[in-house]
C-alpha cells in the first residue's frame, strides 16, 4: 500500500522562503545526470514510508544548486506525491549506476558535489553533512544492492531509546561500574563532570547502533593519544560509553549542565572530541553527524565553527592512513 508525502510543499519553492541559490557548477553536470541524482534522492527518502520536511528541503536544495527549471521539477513531482514502486526503486538506481560506471563520469557526479560543498558559503551544517554523505556514498557503491542499501540507511532513523533520569543513571549504573573499576564510593564534582563528557559521547557513539568492544577499545585509544584524560578519567569516560542505556539521557540537560562549566576554548575541545568518537569505527555516518550538528548548535557555536571540527577530523584520520 502506497503512503502518501505528508508535506505538501510545492518543489519550485525555495528553502525557508529564501531567494533561489545561485548556481555553481563546475564540472557542469547534464540535466538527465542532476534528475538521476534527484530521482535517486527521493526514493530513498521514502525508505520509512513519508517524506519528512527536512528530507523534502534537501531535494528542493539540491535541485536549486543543479539550477533546474520549472519544467525539470514536473518530472520529479510523480516520485514526490507517492513512493516509488520496488521495480521502479531497482530501475531508478540501475540508471544511476550506468550513469557514473565509468570512472571519469563518476569523478565528474562527485567532483560536482564537493565543488558545491566548498563554494556555497550559504549553506547550512544540515545540508552540508547531507551532501557531503551523499558524495560519499556514489564515490564508493559498486551495485544495485549496495547504493540502495546506503542511501535507505541516510534516511532510516532508529527508534528513539526510553527516556532515562541523569541521576538515576548516574547512581544505578555508572557508580556500580565505578566501584568495580576503581574502588569510587560516590561520584565527586570531577567524576560528575567525566560523566556529562561521557553521556554525550555514549549518545555520539550509539547514534547509527550499538558499539562492540572493538570500537570501544579504538575510543579509549583516541581519547588517550590526545593526553587529556588521566587512566582513571578514562576509565570514568569508557564506563559511561560502554552503558547500553546512555542513549536515553536527555543530550539538552547534559549540555545544559555541562555549559556551566566550561569554556568556549573548552566547547570546541569537546566538539574536537565528539568527532573522535564518532570516527573511531572509521568512518562519519549521518545520524553520528546530526547527534553532532545539534551538540554543537546547543553548545552554541557557529556552523563554521561546527564545519571546521568536522574538517579537523577528517584531516586527522587521513593523517593516520
Amino acid at each position: 500500500m502506497r503512503m502518501k508525502c505528508e508535506c505538501a510543499i510545492k518543489i519550485s519553492s525555495p528553502v525557508g522562503g529564501a531567494s533561489r541559490a545561485a548556481p555553481y557548477n563546475p564540472p557542469m553536470l547534464t540535466r538527465s545526470d542532476a534528475l538521476a541524482l534527484l530521482k535517486v534522492l527521493i526514493a530513498a527518502s521514502w525508505a520509512d514510508s513519508r517524506i519528512s520536511h527536512a528530507e523534502m528541503n534537501y531535494v528542493k536544495a539540491l535541485a536549486q544548486r543543479f539550477d533546474l527549471a520549472d519544467s525539470d521539477w514536473l518530472e520529479l513531482e510523480p516520485y514526490l506525491e507517492e513512493p516509488p514502486t520496488d521495480q521502479e526503486i531497482d530501475n531508478l538506481f540501475r540508471d544511476l549506476l550506468r550513469r557514473i560506471a565509468a570512472p571519469s563520469s563518476r569523478a565528474k557526479v562527485v567532483g560536482h558535489i564537493e565543488q558545491l560543498l566548498k563554494a556555497d558559503n550559504a549553506m547550512t551544517a544540515e545540508e552540508h553533512d547531507f551532501l557531503e554523505q551523499y558524495s560519499l556514498i556514489l564515490r564508493e557503491a559498486s551495485t544495485v544492492e549496495l547504493l540502495v542499501g546506503r542511501m535507505k540507511s541516510l534516511f532510516q532513523r532508529r527508534p528513539p531509546a526510553a527516556p532515562l533520569d541523569l541521576n538515576e543513571f548516574l547512581s544505578n549504573k555508572v557508580l556500580f561500574k565505578l566501584r568495580r573499576r576503581i574502588g569510587a564510593a560516590q561520584v565527586t564534582p570531577d567524576m560528575h563532570r567525566l560523566c556529562l563528557i561521557g553521556g554525550l559521547m555514549g549518545i555520539v557513539a550509539r547514534a547509527d547502533g550499538e558499539i562492540d568492544e572493538r570500537e570501544l577499545q579504538e575510543i579509549r585509544r583516541q581519547l588517550q593519544s590526545r593526553g587529556t584524560f588521566s587512566a582513571e578519567a578514562l576509565e570514568i569516560l569508557t564506563a559511561v560509553i560502554d552503558e547500553q542505556s546512555v542513549r536515553g539521557l536527555d543530550r539538552s540537560r547534559l549540555i545544559a549542565e555541562l555549559s556551566r562549566q566550561i569554556t568556549f576554548e573548552q566547547k570546541i575541545d569537546l566538539l574536537d572530541l565528539l568527532f573522535a568518537v564518532a570516527a573511531a569505527n572509521g568512518s562519519l555516518t549521518h545520524a553520528e553527524l546530526e547527534e553532532l550538528r545539534g551538540i554543537s548548535a546547543a553548545l552554541h557555536l557557529s556552523h563554521r565553527q561546527y564545519i571546521d571540527a568536522k574538517l579537523r577530523a577528517r584531516r586527522e584520520k587521513e593523517s593516520r592512513r
